[in-house]
Parts: structure tokens; C-alpha cells; sequence
């Protein structure tokens, strides 16, 4: 029987070590990766500004009731010519692109044209895009506390040669509230919805 060398044996610890550190290295690198998101960043996070409206049959909806979901909250109206129906067809891609996950996300459309949308109007609306997207109003009193807690501008512009009699103009941001009821991302008018998917993915992890 032929024992083997010392050198060898060193050698071979030697290697197994080095093997062992770098596994060691490359699982923490993995533990403590920082996603990196697509969407505009809120660094800190702020607290998402509570609020109440209503949805079909009068019933209040507060924001907090989605806390532990990601609440995708965007501002528009239900005669929108071309911002509105775009961004809900992007979020509509983005809920398919989720799949199973979609549960744990929610949709919130609140109108900036009270006059017109009531809170079944506003419902009917995005279930278009959506059956499980939230549609809410509520009276122009209770509205804008809101458009001022999220920076939402909105400008009636007189169209009297269209059947909607006005239009109007009206801020395009897209805000993303984490499961901690926190401003977390915000996006522009135009994101593909493959980069808000990404993100919501992210988050979901």
C-alpha cells in the first residue's frame, strides 16, 4: 500500500478550499443582488397618501384595503381619446404577463372627470381592459385632495365641436405602491409593459 504524498494532500485541501470560498462568495453576491428596476425610483420610499372613493353601487374603496398587494394606480377618464385606453391595454398585457401572480397585484383607475364618470361609468370602463381593474370616482370635493396628493394636473379644455362637449388634459404618470403601502417606482406614458412586468416581478420575489 502506497499512502499519498503529503504534498499532494495539502494541494488538494488547498483546491477544495478555494472551491469552497468561491461558491461561498458567489451565493452571497446572489443573497444581497439589488434588483435593478425599469421604473422611475422613489429613494427612500414615501407613504403612499391613503385615500377614499367608490366603486360599483356606491361602495367606498380606501387605498389601504390593498395593503400586502402591489396597487398600480393610474389617473384618467372615461372619453380619454388616446392616453387612458393605451395605458390600460399596456396594464391589460402586464396582468396576462403575470399569470397566477396577478392575484397579488391591483389595478386602480380614478377618474379626473367626475362631471361625467360616475363610479359605475369609471367600473364598466376598465372591466373593458379587465374584469378585476378598479375603477373609482367619487365628488369633485372628495377628488381633489387626491389629484393634489399625487401631483395629478387636469385642465378642462372646451371642445365644441366634439360629441364630449370638452376634453380633458390631464398628467400621464403611472404610480406603483409596494406591499407596504409605499410610493415605490412611478413610470411615463409610453413604458412598454415589458419593463413595469420585470418590475412587478421583482417585487414579487
Amino acid at each position: 500500500m502506497f499512502s499519498e504524498p503529503a504534498s499532494e494532500r495539502t494541494f488538494l485541501w488547498v483546491g477544495l478550499s478555494i472551491l469552497l470560498i468561491l461558491v461561498l462568495a458567489i451565493g452571497l453576491v446572489l443573497l444581497t443582488r439589488q434588483p435593478t428596476y425599469r421604473g422611475v425610483l422613489y429613494d427612500p420610499p414615501v407613504a403612499a397618501p391613503d385615500f377614499t372613493l367608490y366603486t360599483v353601487g356606491g361602495r367606498e374603496v380606501h387605498l389601504s384595503d390593498f395593503r400586502g398587494k402591489i396597487v398600480l394606480l393610474f389617473f384618467g377618464y372615461t372619453t380619454c381619446p388616446d392616453i387612458c385606453p393605451t395605458t390600460l391595454a399596456v396594464l391589460r398585457q402586464v396582468y396576462a404577463g403575470l399569470g397566477k401572480a396577478a392575484e397579488h397585484v391591483q389595478v386602480l383607475y380614478v377618474t379626473v372627470d367626475p362631471e361625467r364618470d360616475n363610479p359605475d361609468r369609471v367600473q364598466e370602463y376598465v372591466s373593458f381592459f379587465q374584469p378585476a381593474f378598479l375603477g373609482l370616482s367619487g365628488s369633485l370635493e372628495a377628488l381633489e385632495p387626491v389629484w393634489q396628493a399625487y401631483g395629478v394636473t387636469r385642465i378642462i379644455e372646451p371642445a365644441p365641436a366634439s360629441a364630449a362637449g370638452y376634453f380633458v388634459t390631464h398628467s400621464t404618470r403611472l404610480y406603483l405602491i409596494d406591499q407596504e403601502g409605499q410610493l415605490f417606482l412611478s413610470y411615463s406614458y409610453g413604458t412598454p409593459p415589458e419593463d413595469i412586468l420585470h418590475d412587478l416581478q421583482e417585487l414579487l420575489k
